[in-house]
């Protein structure tokens, strides 16, 4: 390793180590790469005899580059594709705001430049980061991604002419950074939302067995995912012919059309936080056990079923919370918002192998959004010929606001408003996605989502287990073999008793494993934390109203405002460090205000006008009012769940 090279690795290493593990095997390069100087003057890179920067000017090159960018501000993540000599990152990094990513595939050609440019000075700004894998490039990009964050992709003209891999990571891209800007987005949006769900009969959640106490249970026993597209009902009967030669998981939508077709399925997977028990509290409930994540609804706890199991998916802060509260070690799990892929992994994480989908449409397909037999059945999605574009409507509008309004009490007028805003959301989210023939399906947006994450799984797994799609019809899911679920029984061989296997699943384990006094010991220590940032929050919220009855007389800013600015931010910050970064509760509480009081002094360091004040003060005021009734409700809700879990002997 040379001294240059090894000078790089050292800051590489801090965000990337396994890049510097395998620059350091890298022993010879075997490329023609070669180093000779352009028109100008400039050092130019050479492979093969090919230059990779322009021959007539690199750094202006790469000035118009970086000129061409819409997105700069000091939350954006410019993405380069190819390293070169560095004259693209090194221009970005000093003409640019935000973070700079290089993703060089070509380790040798890395290693090469690495070892012959000094990039030190730029890599010290812990602005630039570097990758050359698609793992190690998506670790980073979930470590910087933030707030509100854009993105901007840029590249030298050789590497879209000569790298093979080019058009593919393009696409995996576009994919990765919608995957990544809806999960942050979303959790930063939802934490609360769902730790609010969590602490509902948090002291009966503090009951249920662990479904990963149960690894590999059912391994290499084939496992049937059955979700409510409009295929499932192609697949009725040949799931009643397959039916003992492989463990069911349905989805609570689904659960209506296999009751209508005399078929139980051994697992209930549901990730609701409102009530949805209209879609499973059915008779042969009491065959069935429920999966669920700690955040669900609670209301499954009344239904008699079989048994009853928690995942704690890796996604959601709550899931680590709530198993911090009992000292249990955090077993990652996934769960990415939807339920289809809560019950995949929990095929995969139980060893389930073959795993076969059915009723996995994500698309509207012939003209159906949901199968039949289920509560939603009479939605329909059909081309307007008039508008020229798909609509979804409801066949029969009164079954269908019945169905949906089935577990809340509004009076008429509401269910008529609120079914009005589900059918104008449908249709806002309309798009297409590829089908399983090569052509286009209308479906949700967010289903398009579920799409990536269920070919991200596909990606990550497929060398682990068989994936087959037996939605026939619908859109197509990348890594999933597309064959009639008949069919996919003829090529495997099911040797196993699958009575006998699911009597030893049961028989393993008899009791949730918490320690309740660990767990109340942690929420009172919780509950104290709580009451201690009240004290500090509730007299700066009354500072800040006041800060804004001045603002409404005295507009101007001053030197005055100036001071009771940086006073509400001095407690902000004592919240944050004493708190916040202390303690998951908090967290969970002021994630959204946190973020977008952050996303403003990122973008505003500093206050010049009334507009950018005007900003600062009302999102001090929405973090301290919040954080004050978000507190005393959790304070409230804490208090019950300790007397509750007192109770039990």
């Amino acid at each position: 390793m040379t001294d240059i090279l090894q000078k790089n690795c050292s800051f590489i290493a801090k965000n990337n180590d396994s890049l510097t593990k395998k620059l350091n095997n890298v022993v010879s390069v075997n490329k023609n790469i070669t180093l000779d100087t352009n028109l100008v003057g400039e050092y130019n890179l050479f492979v093969d005899g090919i230059p990779l920067h322009s021959i007539t000017g690199a750094q202006e090159e790469a000035k118009n580059i970086a000129a061409s960018i819409t997105h700069n501000d000091y939350g954006t993540i410019h993405i380069i594709y190819g390293l070169g000599l560095g004259y693209l990152a090194d221009e970005f990094i000093h003409a640019l705001k935000g973070k700079v990513v290089v993703y060089e595939p070509d380790l040798e050609l890395l290693a090469f430049v690495l070892s012959a440019v000094d990039f030190s000075e730029n890599l010290k700004t812990e602005r630039l980061y570097i990758a050359s894998d698609l793992n190690e490039l998506q670790g980073i990009l979930y470590k910087i991604y933030r707030y509100k964050a854009n993105a901007t992709f840029s590249y030298l003209d050789y590497y879209k002419t000569h790298s093979t891999g080019f058009d593919t990571f393009v696409e995996w891209l576009k994919n990765e950074l919608v995957l990544i800007s809806h999960n942050f987005n979303f959790q930063v949006k939802n934490m609360y939302s769902f730790f609010n769900s969590t602490l509902k009969r948090l002291d009966k959640k503090f009951q249920l067995k662990k479904l990963t106490d149960y690894k590999d249970s059912f391994k290499d026993f084939p496992a049937i995912i059955v979700s409510a597209g409009p295929s499932l009902n192609k697949n009725i009967e040949a799931l009643k012919n397959v039916k003992d030669k492989a463990v069911i998981f349905c989805v609570g939508t689904a659960l209506g059309t296999l009751y209508k077709n005399g078929i139980t399925p051994d697992f209930l997977n549901v990730i609701e936080r409102v009530n949805t028990s209209h879609h499973y509290n059915l008779p042969f409930a009491k065959d069935i056990s429920f999966i669920s994540e700690q955040f669900s609804e609670p209301s499954y706890l009344d239904i008699p079923f079989k048994d009853y199991f928690l995942t704690n998916s890796l996604e959601n802060d709550d899931s680590k919370w709530f198993l911090e509260k009992a000292e249990q070690d955090f077993v990652p799990f996934e769960t990415k918002g939807t339920v289809s892929y809560h019950a995949l992994y929990s095929a995969y994480y139980l060893g389930c192998n073959p795993i076969i989908l059915i009723g996995q449409d994500l698309a509207y397909s012939n003209g159906s959004c949901y199968s039949k037999g289920s509560k939603f059945e009479d939605l329909l999605c059909i081309f307007d010929p008039e508008e020229n574009k798909y609509k979804i409507v409801a066949k029969d509008f009164d079954k269908f606001k019945d169905a949906y309004c089935a577990s809340v009490n509004w009076d008429e007028d509401k269910k008529l408003e609120k079914i009005k805003l589900r059918l104008e959301k449908y249709n806002q989210n309309l798009v297409t996605v590829q089908g399983q023939n090569n052509n286009l399906l209308p479906t949700d947006s967010v289903y398009s989502l579920f799409i990536n994450y269920m070919q991200d799984f596909a990606a990550r797994h497929k060398d682990e287990r068989k994936l087959f799609n037996a939605s026939l019809g619908g859109a197509l899911i990348k890594g999933f073999e597309i064959l009639p679920l008949n069919e996919i029984f003829q090529t495997i061989d099911v040797n196993v008793d699958k009575s006998a296997l699911m009597s030893d699943f049961y028989a393993k384990k008899t009791d949730a494993g918490y320690d309740l006094l660990k767990v109340r010991k942690n929420l009172k220590k919780d509950f104290e934390v709580l009451k201690k940032v009240l004290v500090i929050a509730e007299p700066a919220l009354e500072k800040v109203k006041k800060f804004k009855k001045t603002l409404e007389t005295n507009p101007g800013f001053d030197s005055d405002k100036s001071k009771m600015l940086d006073s509400l931010s001095s407690i902000f910050s004592k919240i944050v460090n004493d708190y916040m970064l202390k303690n998951r509760i908090i967290k969970m509480l002021t994630a959204e205000e946190y973020s977008e009081i952050i996303y403003l002094k990122r973008e505003y360091p500093k206050i010049l006008d009334r507009e950018v004040l005007n900003l600062f003060v009302e999102a001090y005021f929405k973090y301290f009012y919040d954080c004050t009734v978000k507190i005393n409700r959790t304070l409230d809700s804490l208090s019950n769940t300790l007397e509750e879990l007192e109770k039990i002997k």
